[in-house]
């Protein structure tokens, strides 16, 4: 059988030349030079939104790709049950890959043609005090299942620092200390102004953390006697069983603890961002500025701890009915 090299189309643009590209190609290309300069989740979700659209277009030519196929490729997802919001992410990544390709010098379309999907508002979610105690009932203090230990652990730390579950996630065994209720972390998504950053726990949560530092070694120990690897023994929180025993649990993983815990408590979920926004708001009702609130939580501008300035509806109507106005004489009459 004789076998023949395909040569793609060489195209002349502008005197100069460029050489047609698989969107595949283009999407692997973009992938490799954007992942120098962002985290590597992010990378790993531009890489799943732009294989969803290279799958819908059947991996053309990129310069085949016209602006009218990104808007079809959406308006299909709507009808599909995808929402907004969902949306919003993989149509910043198409702009995003069709950037790099004009920067490439590719006869694409104009990056600015692919309208970005508009998210939907919704407040965001803020842990309450009594829904995070219905968590921590089931995961009680005097219990030797690891799980537990671990699970109340993480849930009382992130309720205590409102730092992000990937940096919860991301600390190491030695990065605790005895008696000292702190650590440095580096700050996730920092783009300069706090490269690296304290957080600070409370008594009951260094507690947990040591009962979780204990039960860890007994599970490193029983692993190591049945020679079963320990992908990241540096790790402070690890998975405990299967495949996942011994290696360094993720920010998804935690969502999915926090899931099926709200499940069980009879809660709507509580997720780990919104234990975030718990210990923002309250900083902010404790009188802590935009600054202070920023230096805790990790912002990389000062304009993200704004949120937590604002009132949320109950505390609105509490000012409304402190501050209302004085009722004018005129209508202090029957019927008013």
């Amino acid at each position: 059988m004789l076998y023949t090299m395909y040569v793609r189309p060489v195209w002349l643009v502008l005197g100069g030349f460029y050489i047609s590209m698989k969107l595949k190609n283009a999407i692997d290309q973009f992938i490799k030079w954007k992942g120098l300069e962002i985290k590597q989740n992010t990378v790993r979700g531009y890489y799943l939104d732009l294989l969803q659209f290279c799958l819908y277009m059947r991996n053309p030519d990129v310069e085949f790709i016209k602006e009218e196929h990104t808007t079809d490729y959406f308006n299909e997802m709507k009808m599909l049950g995808w929402k907004n919001n969902s949306l919003t992410p993989k149509s910043s990544a198409l702009r995003k890959l069709f950037e790099y390709c004009r920067m490439k010098g590719m006869n694409t379309i104009n990056y600015e043609m692919i309208q970005v999907v508009q998210r939907n508002y919704t407040p965001a979610k803020v842990a309450e005090d009594w829904e995070i105690e219905k968590l921590l009932e089931l995961c009680p203090v005097n219990t030797s299942n690891l799980q537990q230990i671990r699970n109340r652990a993480i849930i009382t730390l992130l309720r205590d620092t409102g730092a992000r579950s990937g940096e919860i996630c991301s600390l190491n065994v030695d990065d605790i200390k005895p008696g000292e209720m702190k650590t440095v972390i580096k700050t996730e998504k920092s783009r300069g102004l706090a490269p690296i950053r304290e957080i600070f726990w409370e008594p009951e949560t260094d507690q947990d953390i040591h009962r979780w530092l204990k039960a860890r070694n007994e599970l490193i120990e029983k692993l190591e006697s049945n020679h079963k690897e320990i992908r990241n023994p540096e790790a402070l929180f690890v998975g405990y069983s299967s495949w996942q025993a011994g290696k360094r649990i993720t920010s998804h993983a935690v969502s999915i603890i926090l899931r099926k815990l709200s499940r069980r408590a009879g809660l709507d979920t509580v997720n780990p961002h919104s234990f975030r926004h718990r210990r923002g708001h309250e900083l902010s009702k404790s009188g802590a500025n935009n600054s202070i609130i920023s230096g805790i939580l990790g912002h990389s501008s000062l304009s993200s701890s704004y949120i937590y300035t604002m009132m949320n509806s109950s505390e609105l109507q509490e000012a409304y009915k402190k501050f209302r106005p004085a009722k004018s004489s005129k209508y202090r009459t029957v019927g008013y």
